[in-house]
């Protein structure tokens, strides 16, 4: 059996798995140059992916990850599809423009990595609460539009769906998701919230997925050092330090500089390592779970909480997915 740890990189992964790769179709959101998504694209291109989507606010933003597909094979074809993950209406322009792509006939694979995190309190112009819309429902509205063209794939279709080891610091708050409660935004609480849903999200899909040969699994990547962190970097210095130490304490149980000594930060390689295996490893079926971390899949209460596994919570959460988006998905 193959031994996989959090040194385990992205394009190693896309050797081993390079008949999984050839001639299919992927379609990844997030695609910002020096990010984790950006490092998965250019390691996919070394195997001869049929199409690689990239779903994005900005073409001159992602020229540059296109750019370097080209370096590795200019023989990969690439296509861009603008969407603004915070926005109702552009998610659905985006998904219509897909689905109307007769190019597209097919995605194989379907990587929801965009996100952003600790951003200040915001809603976006559809009233609802900016991490929990960019970085679960709008990928709920995508996902769930283009899945005629998941299906079109067949079994062994994947679904992956960035999540954070910050979904340990709490769990969805139904009663009000969108911190309508005078004082209840948290940073923090906020982002631990998004990434819940990435995870509840992922089993419910399966529920309605899996007997077609269809999975979906939950990453964390790990700690990485991207432009994920900037609005922490625009943040004053004491603020994020005392944002960052008790989610780590929530989350981890530990100090940061604890958790540093015992976890140091990830290179973009290892970043995607988890991403990839999630997208590419037939043999995953084969095992139990939905979560991964360390490209290793697993159920250990100690690296994923019951609040995001639990197939209650998640059909309960897709119900307030569908209220919040106003919108039904027959899946």
């Amino acid at each position: 059996m193959a031994t996989y740890t959090r040194e385990t990189e992205g394009l190693t992964l896309v050797h081993k798995f390079a008949d999984q790769v050839k001639g299919r179709t992927f379609l990844l959101t997030g695609p910002t140059p020096g990010g984790i998504g950006a490092e998965t694209l250019i390691s996919l291109a070394a195997e001869s992916p049929a199409l690689l989507i990239l779903v994005g606010r900005s073409l001159p933003k992602a020229q540059a990850t296109i750019d370097a597909i080209k370096k590795v094979d200019a023989r990969v074809k690439t296509k861009f599809v603008e969407a603004d993950l915070a926005s109702l209406r552009s998610v659905r322009e985006a998904a219509r423009a897909i689905l109307d792509d007769a190019e597209i006939a097919k995605i194989d694979v379907v990587i929801n990595n965009a996100a952003v995190m600790a951003t200040p309190f915001q809603l976006t112009e559809d009233g609802l609460e900016l991490q929990l819309h960019a970085n679960h429902l709008g990928h709920f509205v995508l996902t769930n539009t283009i899945m005629p063209k998941i299906l079109a794939a067949g079994p062994g279709a994947r679904l992956v769906l960035l999540s954070s080891s910050g979904h340990r610091i709490n769990g969805i708050r139904f009663e009000d998701p969108n911190f309508a409660e005078p004082g209840s935004y948290s940073e923090m609480a906020s982002y631990g919230q998004s990434k819940t849903a990435k995870v509840l999200y992922a089993v419910a899909l399966n529920k309605r997925l899996a007997a077609r040969g269809i999975r979906a699994y939950a990453v964390h990547p790990g700690g990485i050092q991207t432009n994920l962190q900037d609005y922490v970097k625009a943040m004053p210095q004491d603020k994020a330090a005392a944002l960052f130490e008790e989610a780590s304490q929530k989350a981890l149980g530990r100090s940061i500089a604890e958790q540093r000594i015992v976890d140091p930060w990830k290179t973009l390689q290892q970043g995607c390592g988890t991403m990839v295996r999630a997208a590419l490893d037939p043999g995953l079926v084969r095992e139990e779970g939905v979560y991964m971390t360390d490209t290793i899949l697993t159920t250990d209460p100690k690296y994923v909480r019951e609040w995001a596994t639990d197939p209650e919570l998640a059909e309960k959460l897709w119900k307030l997915s569908e209220e919040l988006v106003g919108e039904k998905f027959d899946i």
